[in-house]
């Protein structure tokens, strides 16, 4: 799994220190996880994104579209889903699905670290029951951030495309197997038009 640094709670290692403290240099690590796809299908370390970043892009696109065409979403919870929703990711890494993981042991070790990490927080088990439902797709708003998660990496990719990184089309065709709202679908299919020619080539 590369990364840009050691996680950074190694450093409070043996140290007493606030939850909130610990909580913080748990997910820092987020910031130095890349994600380990855009590597697989050569973007350079230098402008791979983090985990972190893609969680931003989730978080802001789930803002956006949960107050402009989703009046029946809790635009609230949807945010928080998708500021949680990558958690996992700073103790087990950015597994994918060419890592060989199979989706029950994925979740499971994700589970695990997330539960550890929120574990030191007040209302961490508040916090779980949200990853969960997320990771269930348990509730209306739970479905929605899956797709916007997948319409986030889309709107990467064509923006790599766009930086001379070859054709990214599997990863428009991973968001098309989860789109399932309309509006959303509107959105990939324009966002389809807006690739480089060469990219955007069958």
């Amino acid at each position: 799994m590369r990364t840009k640094a050691s996680p950074p709670i190694s450093h409070l290692s043996g140290k007493a220190a606030l939850p909130l403290i610990e909580a913080y240099f748990e997910f820092n690590h987020l910031k130095q996880l890349y994600r380990q796809g855009w590597l697989r299908v050569g973007i350079s370390p230098e402008r791979c994104e983090s985990v972190a970043e893609h969680s931003l892009g989730v978080a802001l696109l789930c803002l956006f579209i949960a107050d402009s065409w989703f009046p029946e979403a809790d635009a609230s919870k949807v945010v928080r889903i998708a500021l949680l929703h990558d958690l996992g990711e700073a103790r087990v890494g950015d597994i994918t699905p060419h890592d060989g993981v199979n989706p029950t042991q994925k979740h499971a070790l994700e589970r695990q670290a997330v539960a550890q990490i929120l574990g030191k927080l007040p209302r961490g088990a508040e916090y779980l029951a949200l990853w969960e439902e997320y990771e269930q797709g348990a509730s209306f708003e739970a479905k929605l951030v899956r797709q916007v998660d997948r319409l986030e990496m889309s709107l990467q990719a064509c923006v790599y495309e766009h930086q001379g990184f070859g054709d990214l089309s599997q990863f428009f065709a991973s968001a098309e197997k989860v789109m399932e709202s309309p509006q959303l679908r509107a959105v990939l299919t324009e966002l389809q038009a807006l690739r480089p020619p060469r990219a955007a080539a069958p």
